[in-house]
C-alpha cells in the first residue's frame, strides 16, 4: 500500500515536472520570438548640414552590428528599444542616440568640432547672410527654405520653378494633384489616397524600370523619398520644383531623381499682430534686444481645419464639420487634439470633447507620446480623474522610464490621493536603493524635491516614519517652474528674462547640451525645473523651438508653483503646442508670485 502511494506520489511529481518543463520551454520560445520581433529597422539620412555624408559608420553598441551610409547618406540598421546607435565620421563629432519605443526614423546632422561661419549667398553685386535672408523671407517670394538653409531662386545657377500657395488651384485635393498639374508626364501611381508609401518620378529620373530614381521631397527641412500625402494643400506657403540635376549641388545623389521643396505656413508665421500682413521689416530687426530677448510675442499659424471649425456659426454646425473632416484628418492624432481643445475652450462643449478623448485613447493606445499630450490638456483643464487614467496607461507602456513614476505620483496627488502618491515615491526610492534604477544627477534631485514637498504639505495625512527621510536641504521657498515635454526628441531653448532685461538661456539640444540629453535618454525623463528665488521681480519666459526630428508638433507643459514649500503654495499648469521653429516666442509672465495667462 505504501509502495503504491509512493508510486502515485512520484508519478504526480514527474507529471508536475514535465508540465513545468513544458511551460518553461514555451516561455523561452515565446520570449525568443518576442525578442526577435522587438527588433525593427531604424533608418534615416546623415548629413553635415549641407550635404549627405557617405561612409558614415552607424553602430549598434549592444548587438555590435555596423552599417555605413550610402552615397545619398541613407542607412538602415536593426535595433530594439534600449539599445544605442552611434554615428561616427572622420572630422565630425560623434552622435549617440538611444532607441526608444517610438523610434523608427532618425535624420542625423553631424557637426564639426569648430562651428562653421554663417552660410552666405553670393551674387555679382553683394552677398547676404542666412539671417538677412530670413528677415526677407516673408516679402521676397523668390526665397525658399531648404534643409540646408534659405536659397534665392533668382540667383541660382540652375532652374528652379517656384509656385506660391495662394496661387495653387483650390480644387487640388492633395500634393499629388498639384504635381500632376505643374509637371507634365510626372509618374505617380493611381489610387494613392491615404497611403504613406507613395513614390513619384520625373520622366528623366525613370531611366530604368528596374532601378528608377524617385523624387526627393524636402518638407520644412525634413527629407523623404515618399510623397508627403499628409500635407494639407491649404497650408502650403510655397513650392519649388527642380527637375534638372541642379539639386545635386546641395543634396548629392539623394536628389538624382529631382527635388520638390515644400514650405508650409507653419514655418512662416511672423505676422503683424491682429492682421494677416507680414511684420514690418524694421520691427523684425528690432524684435530681439540683448542677443535675443523677445519683446513681441508671435502667434503660430492656425491649422486649416481649426480655422474652418472657428468659422462655424453654432455648435451643431461645428460638430457636423468636425465629423466630416475626421474622415480626411483621422490618421493624425494632432487633428483630434486640436479639435478637442477647440470644443473645450471655444465651444465649451465637454460632451464632444469627451468623445474625442475616447477616440484618442482607443486609437492611439500604444503611443505614449500622444497619450501624454492628451494628459497635458486634461491637467490644464484640471480634469484630474481622466488624466490619472492616462498616466496609468503610460506607466504600463513605459515602466522603465523614471519619468513615469513622477508623472503617476503627481497625477494621484492632483486627484487628491496623497497617500498613493507617497507610496509611488517610496517605491521609486526603494528601486533606486536596490540598484534596479540608477540615480540621475538631474532627475533624482527633482523627485527628491517633489517627495519632500509632498510630505511637508500633507503632514497630518502621512505618518513620516513609513517613508524615507528626504528633508529639503536647500530650504527653497519661492516660484518653481516645472517644464515637461511629451516627445523626448524635442530640442528648444528656454529664456528667462528679468525686469532689467537680463536673461538666462537654457539650451536643450544635443549640440549644446550633449551630457544632459544623454542623461535624459539613459534614465528616461523629459522634464526640467527652474527656481526663482526673488518672487517680487517680474519674469518673462520665452521659448525657441528647434524641432524633434519629425514633422509632428511637441507639447510643452509648464507648471508654476507659487510660494513653493509653504502652506500657501498654489500651482497651475499651462500647455503649449510647439511647431514653428527658430522663433523666440513668449510662454508666460510671472509677477509678484502670479503667472499671466497664455499670451
Amino acid at each position: 500500500m505504501k509502495t503504491k502511494v509512493a508510486q502515485d506520489y512520484f508519478e504526480k511529481i514527474k507529471f508536475a515536472m514535465k508540465k513545468f518543463l513544458f511551460l518553461l520551454l514555451i516561455t523561452l520560445f515565446v520570449g525568443t520570438i518576442w525578442a526577435q520581433d522587438s527588433y525593427r529597422n531604424i533608418s534615416g539620412i546623415v548629413t553635415d548640414g549641407k550635404r549627405p555624408l557617405k561612409e558614415v559608420e552607424v553602430t549598434n553598441i549592444e548587438s555590435e552590428s555596423l552599417v555605413k551610409t550610402d552615397a545619398s547618406g541613407r542607412y538602415s540598421i536593426r535595433a530594439q528599444e534600449g539599445e544605442t546607435l552611434v554615428y561616427n565620421y572622420s572630422g565630425k563629432k560623434a552622435v549617440e542616440i538611444n532607441v526608444e519605443d517610438v523610434t523608427t526614423y532618425l535624420n542625423i546632422n553631424l557637426k564639426d568640432e569648430i562651428q562653421e561661419l554663417s552660410e552666405v549667398v553670393i551674387s555679382k553685386k553683394y552677398s547676404k547672410t542666412q539671417a538677412e535672408l530670413t528677415q526677407e523671407y516673408n516679402i521676397n517670394k523668390d526665397l525658399i527654405r531648404t534643409s540646408y538653409g534659405i536659397i534665392d531662386t533668382k540667383r541660382s545657377n540652375y532652374n528652379i520653378r517656384v509656385f506660391q500657395g495662394k496661387n495653387l488651384n483650390p480644387a487640388s485635393y492633395d500634393i499629388i494633384s498639384i504635381l500632376r498639374a505643374k509637371v507634365p508626364n510626372i509618374l505617380v501611381p493611381n489610387n494613392t489616397f491615404a497611403s504613406n508609401n507613395v513614390v513619384a518620378y520625373f520622366p528623366r529620373g525613370y531611366t530604368s524600370i528596374n532601378n528608377p530614381t524617385p523624387i526627393l521631397f524636402d518638407v520644412d527641412g525634413n527629407l523623404m523619398q515618399t510623397v508627403p500625402t499628409y500635407v494639407d494643400v491649404l497650408n502650403i506657403d510655397r513650392i519649388a520644383i527642380i527637375t534638372s540635376l541642379g539639386a545635386l549641388q546641395r543634396y548629392g545623389s539623394l536628389a538624382a531623381g529631382g527635388l520638390v521643396i515644400i514650405n508650409t505656413k507653419v514655418t512662416n508665421f511672423t505676422r503683424e499682430p491682429g492682421t494677416v500682413a507680414p511684420y514690418d521689416q524694421a520691427k523684425l530687426r528690432t524684435n530681439f534686444v540683448q542677443d535675443g530677448v523677445a519683446k513681441v510675442a508671435t502667434e503660430e499659424v492656425t491649422p486649416v481645419y481649426l480655422e474652418s471649425l472657428r468659422s462655424t456659426e453654432n455648435l451643431e454646425e461645428a460638430i457636423a464639420l468636425y465629423n466630416e473632416m475626421s474622415k480626411r484628418y483621422g490618421p493624425s492624432p494632432y487633428f483630434y487634439l486640436d479639435a478637442r481643445n477647440f470644443f473645450i475652450e471655444e465651444r465649451e462643449d465637454s460632451n464632444t470633447a469627451d468623445q474625442i478623448t475616447k477616440i484618442i485613447t482607443d486609437k492611439f493606445s500604444d503611443n505614449p507620446v500622444v497619450l501624454k499630450a492628451l494628459a497635458y490638456q486634461l491637467d490644464e483643464e484640471k480634469n484630474y480623474k481622466n488624466s490619472l487614467e492616462l498616466y496609468k496607461k503610460i506607466f504600463v507602456l513605459r515602466p522603465d522610464y523614471q519619468q513615469s513614476y513622477r508623472d503617476l505620483a503627481n497625477a494621484y496627488l492632483n486627484y487628491g490621493n496623497a497617500h498613493r502618491a507617497a507610496l509611488l515615491y517610496a517605491r521609486y526610492n526603494y528601486i533606486l536603493s536596490q540598484g534596479l534604477f540608477e540615480e540621475s544627477e538631474t532627475f533624482s534631485t527633482i523627485l527628491k524635491r517633489d517627495f519632500d514637498n509632498l510630505l511637508a504639505q500633507n503632514r497630518e495625512l502621512l505618518p513620516k516614519t513609513k517613508f524615507f527621510d528626504v528633508k529639503d536641504k536647500d530650504g527653497f521657498n519661492g516660484t518653481r517652474l516645472f517644464f515637461e515635454w511629451n516627445d523626448s526628441e524635442a530640442e528648444f531653448e528656454l529664456q528667462f528674462v528679468n525686469n532689467d532685461k537680463q536673461y538666462y538661456l537654457f539650451k536643450h539640444s544635443y549640440f549644446d547640451n550633449e551630457k544632459l540629453i544623454k542623461e535624459e535618454k539613459q534614465y528616461g525623463f523629459s522634464s526640467q525645473e527652474h527656481l526663482i528665488f526673488d518672487a517680487e521681480d517680474e519674469w518673462q519666459v520665452n521659448v525657441n523651438y528647434l524641432g524633434n526630428k519629425s514633422l509632428t508638433p511637441t507639447y510643452l507643459k509648464v507648471t508654476i508653483y507659487r510660494n513653493f514649500g509653504l502652506a500657501s503654495e498654489q500651482k497651475e499648469s499651462q500647455v503649449f503646442k510647439l511647431s514653428a521653429k527658430n522663433l523666440n516666442q513668449e510662454l508666460t509672465k510671472i509677477k509678484n508670485n502670479y503667472a499671466s495667462s497664455k499670451p
